[in-house]
């Protein structure tokens, strides 16, 4: 058996990479800012918090200098808008990580930033409000909330201030909003997992059920998902298994990893492989010139 040495299994992988990169660069157009948007996407996959942010911060720079070129050309206003809206998009993805990774003071900063990019999108002010107030005592948070559903009656905002409600205990206070958050837009998740939770401490399982199914039906990241599929299990209906909804996750997640993979192998053994052959076509020559002789 060949012994395997480093140098082709670290030509492989370079190979491999080369090979997936240009691939997502060919299926985004070879858009320097998606690429780059991308590898911010697969590094937080693999818990690159760091290097995710980087990546996005400097895909939001490109989409920076994009609307700039936009607004000198006198470009459409629409195509502006999709411009601004994909630079604060990439600032709202790094705040995120950096929330997570437990520094606010960078994530408001980026925040502000995309919201200045794109002052009209009211789910940037809402993620705003809910990051600063989450420290502040439950009363002080509520009256903010409060404040943004007056101002913008949107959502986001009623599915806040619903959850500030629910958080208390106060059920009555917060179905009227939740049920605004739902009806405003129906297919997001937040709404209907936040009613499914309410129905069961008001003691209605059957409509438990059926918010609980909405929100598993429209869910599509696994948090959100084993959230749902818990409650319709808890209100006596039937959910996919948390192993499973995590195995479809996974596989939704990680199967580009697939084909690397596969691809990284066949490069590694393929010296081998070429040997096999090779030992295969003298031994097929070798069987066929015995035949001949002892004809």
């Amino acid at each position: 058996m060949p012994v395997l040495r480093p140098w082709p299994a670290a030509l492989a992988l370079v190979a491999c990479l080369v090979i997936a990169l240009a691939v997502y660069a060919w299926s985004v157009d070879f858009r320097a800012p998606d690429v780059v948007s991308g590898l911010g996407e697969a590094a937080a996959a693999v818990r690159l918090q760091a290097t995710a942010m980087a990546l996005h911060l400097q895909a939001a720079e490109m989409h920076r200098e994009e609307v700039r070129r936009m607004r000198d050309a006198g470009e459409a206003a629409a195509r502006l808008q999709a411009a601004r809206f994909a630079l604060a998009d990439q600032l709202r993805t790094a705040a995120l990580l950096a929330w997570a990774e437990g520094n606010p003071d960078r994530a408001g900063e980026w925040l502000v930033e995309a919201s200045r990019a794109a002052p009209e999108r009211v789910d940037l002010i809402c993620l705003m409000t809910d990051l600063r107030t989450r420290a502040t005592e439950a009363a002080e948070r509520r009256v903010e909330l409060l404040l943004l559903v007056l101002r913008y009656d949107s959502p986001c905002a009623n599915l806040l201030v619903g959850e500030s409600f629910l958080e208390a205990g106060d059920a009555d206070a917060a179905r009227g909003y939740l049920q605004r958050a739902a009806q405003g837009s129906p297919e997001w998740p937040g709404p209907h997992l936040a009613l499914a939770r309410l129905h069961m401490l008001a003691g209605d399982p059957a409509a438990a059920q059926a918010s609980g199914q909405k929100a598993l039906a429209h869910a599509r990241d696994l948090h959100s998902r084993l959230n749902a599929a818990a409650i319709v299990r808890r209100a006596g209906g039937v959910a996919p298994e948390r192993w499973r909804l995590i195995a479809e996750w996974a596989w939704r997640t990680y199967a580009w990893v697939l084909p690397v993979v596969g691809a990284f192998v066949v490069l590694l053994v393929s010296p081998a492989l070429v040997r096999l052959g090779r030992r295969g076509v003298a031994w097929v020559r070798s069987q066929r010139g015995m035949a001949q002789s002892a004809s």
